[in-house]
């Protein structure tokens, strides 16, 4: 509904602007104090998209939202472009990973649901006001998410957990994929029946988050800025979270995708 949709929306925002600007502060700080920030500053024009970038980071430029609905917790690096959903063609890595779709989606479903975390990627205080929200909208979808991670913040995790070692080497292999990066996640996510993820922004617009459709039942969509497409079996869906975006399953069965970056 709107009125969710608006309410959800302005709760996170609201929520983030709070964070946003401490943690930028802080990462401001640990730069000037280290000396990186200085360093960038003294060099030459080939660094002015970083050299910006710090100033939007540190708040002495405000940031210029080209769309509004690109608005991720932190400033958007300068010069990029952006779609809220990227060809498959663009990124030869897609191929690997339907190829072995099959091999992929044989070890997901070998897993013990035991294997599987429960997710808690949304803040405590909009985990309360999303509860408050749903007894006053009841179409409001219920968040219930469970992932296996094999790379989490940059951590490789399945080299500890093992599970799934052919899907692991796969994904290492990845040409292009940026899963060192701190931000850098790769995942087997399941979305529960009748449940969904609110309209958000993720961190930063560094990324391109890749869906590989592996079980994916009836009447589940994904939504990024004013977009609306569905998972194909097999086939690989690509988009930018830096966009606003949300994901419903309204059946009764679970919806499984692997999840990368690049």
């Amino acid at each position: 509904p709107d009125m969710a949709d608006f309410l959800t929306r302005w709760i996170k925002i609201g929520c983030q602007r709070v964070m946003n600007k401490t943690e930028c502060t802080q990462i401001v700080s640990a730069m000037k104090s280290g000396g990186y920030y200085s360093n960038i500053m003294g060099r030459g024009p080939e660094f002015n998209r970083v050299k910006e970038f710090l100033q939007l980071l540190s708040g002495e430029q405000k940031p210029a939202l080209p769309d509004p609905l690109q608005n991720p917790d932190y400033p958007c690096f300068p010069g990029l472009n952006h779609q809220p959903f990227r060809d498959r063609r663009e990124f030869p890595a897609v191929a690997a990973l339907e190829d072995n779709f099959d091999l992929i989606r044989e070890e997901a479903l070998a897993l013990n649901f035991d294997n599987y975390l429960k997710y808690t990627g949304v803040g405590r205080l909009l985990k309360v006001s999303l509860s408050i929200i749903s007894r006053l909208i009841p179409r409001v979808p219920r968040i219930n998410w469970s992932l296996y991670p094999f790379f989490y913040m940059g951590v490789d995790v399945e080299s500890v957990m093992g599970q799934c070692p052919k899907t692991a080497e796969i994904i290492r292999s990845l040409d292009g994929s940026c899963l060192e990066y701190p931000w850098g996640d790769a995942i087997f996510s399941v979305q529960h029946p009748r449940s969904g993820l609110p309209p958000h922004c993720s961190v930063d617009n560094f990324r391109v988050r890749c869906h590989l459709a592996l079980d994916i039942p009836p009447d589940n969509r994904i939504r990024v800025a004013k977009q609306t497409r569905k998972w194909e079996p097999g086939q690989c869906l690509l988009f930018e979270d830096s966009y606003v975006h949300e994901v419903w399953n309204r059946s009764d069965r679970p919806r499984l995708v692997l999840i990368t970056v690049f």
